[in-house]
Order: structure tokens, then sequence, then C-alpha cells
């Protein structure tokens, strides 16, 4: 299931020794300690800063389901001077092509987003629609850089796996490779630096508050509850806060459906 140098003589002499993990090993303990949700009910806002204020403000609702090596998420913007009532939904098979649709209703219309169009904004804020999707452990070749490497996001310290993340096939992508910092304790990835063909820092995303939200099942997730993705070129950046979440209860599939893109209704 998808699912994100000190010269010295201690440095040169650890070069040479063998590391206890791997990148691959790293990104496999990622998706094992941090299973999708069965479900998920989300509500969620998204603040856009341009020199440090706010010029744009959205807020969501998003619904999830992972079953039968398929997961699939819908989003409504529910409050947007420009875009409320746009509706998105994607479809992720495991070792397939991911599938996107969105309903704009200025033009009362459905369409399907082409892969062309994957590393557009989504719904103008600093994430893209490749950021809503996770990508397959397989989709890059990873290499550890730093087995134990510190890293300090708002006011808290981490403790991580520095992983370069190079996609196999880099078509379609707003990155030529990425640089993900996993939490050594939940490995999850707090930051991920994405560069350009010239090793250029393009995009960062940063997780800003981290949080355990215990499911209907009784598993205890780790989630992203503030997250900023900031673009580095521009210096605007957009942050996301969770709201409210519901993990693991039963979802009405007509969610996931055509008729409720169109229309909003079960």
């Amino acid at each position: 299931m998808r699912k994100f140098i000190i010269l010295s003589a201690l440095s040169i002499i650890c070069c040479f020794s063998v590391s206890a993990i791997t990148g691959t090993e790293v990104l496999s303990e990622y998706y094992s300690k941090n299973p999708a949700p069965a479900s998920s009910k989300t509500e969620f806002k998204v603040e856009s800063f341009k020199n440090g204020k706010i010029d744009a403000s959205i807020a969501l609702i998003q619904f999830g389901r992972s079953q039968n090596a398929l997961t699939e998420t819908v989003f409504e913007v529910t409050k947007s001077p420009n875009t409320k009532g746009t509706r998105f939904l994607q479809s992720q098979k495991e070792k397939g092509a991911d599938a996107r649709w969105i309903f704009t209703p200025s033009l009362k219309t459905t369409r399907k987003i082409g892969v062309q169009d994957s590393s557009k904004s989504f719904v103008g804020t600093e994430f893209s629609y490749n950021d809503t999707a996770a990508r397959d452990i397989d989709d890059d070749e990873h290499s550890l850089m730093r087995e134990d490497i510190e890293i300090t996001i708002n006011n808290r310290t981490f403790n991580c796996y520095q992983i370069k993340s190079d996609p196999k096939v880099k078509r379609n992508l707003e990155f030529d490779y990425r640089i993900q910092y996993f939490d050594r304790e939940t490995f999850m990835p707090v930051k991920i630096e994405y560069f350009d063909k010239n090793g250029k820092l393009t995009k960062q995303m940063e997780i800003l508050e981290l949080v355990a939200i215990k499911g209907e099942t009784g598993f205890v997730h780790n989630v992203r509850k503030v997250t900023a993705m900031t673009n580095m070129l521009t210096g605007r950046k957009s942050v996301l806060t969770i709201m409210s979440m519901e993990l693991d209860k039963n979802l009405k599939p007509s969610y996931f459906t055509q008729q409720w893109l169109s229309t909003g209704k079960n």
C-alpha cells in the first residue's frame, strides 16, 4: 500500500562502515509503521502567506478510504472566495496509475485531470496535485545520506534518517529529486526538500505539528496536524491545518463516485 559534510577523521572512518539500514528499508519502515487508515473524514483549512501576510484562505472537507489495494480520496472546498464547491476525486491503485477528476461549479462540469497537469497547483495553494497522493516505494531509488541527523522544526527537534529519493521516471513531476528526513521514532517524513535538475532547492515541506490520533479500531495513527509547503523561488507558503479528524469509521461508498463529485449529495 502506498502511502513522502563535516570533514573529520571520524566522518571519514564512518564512510567505510557498513550501514545498519538502507534508504529503501527506511521507506519500508515508514509504510509498515504508518499504514493508511481504512477510512478518514477530515476538515481542514489552508492559509497561504506572501511576505508574512495571508493572501488566500480556504476550508475543505476530505473523505478517504483504503481497501483491496485501492486508495480513494475526495475533497470539497467548503469555504473560499473563488473556488467554493470545487470537488476533487482521486483513485490510486497499488502498482498502477493514478486517476483524478475535478468538478468546477462555475462551469458545472466534471473533467479528468491529465497526467500532464499533476504538477500544477491544488486549488491555488503551494501544494500540487502530486502532493495529494503518496508515491509508491518503487517509484524512486532511495539512498541513505545520513543515519543520524538532528533537525529542528517549530521548536521541536527530531532525530532523523536523511534519505535521497530519486524518481525512476521524472516526467510530469515538479522536481528532479527529493531529500527526505524521517523521524527515527515514528518513521514519519517530517521534512521534504525538492530540488530541480540543477540541484537548486525549489520547494520545501515541513510538519509543524505531529500528533497521534486513535482510530475506531484502536490503532493509533501518526498524523500531520499542521503542514507547511513553501515555494523557495517565490517565498509564498501554504499552511494546512487539520481542524477535526475521524479515522477508521464506516463511510458511504457513494462519496467515491462521479455522481457525488458532480452533485455533492449522497
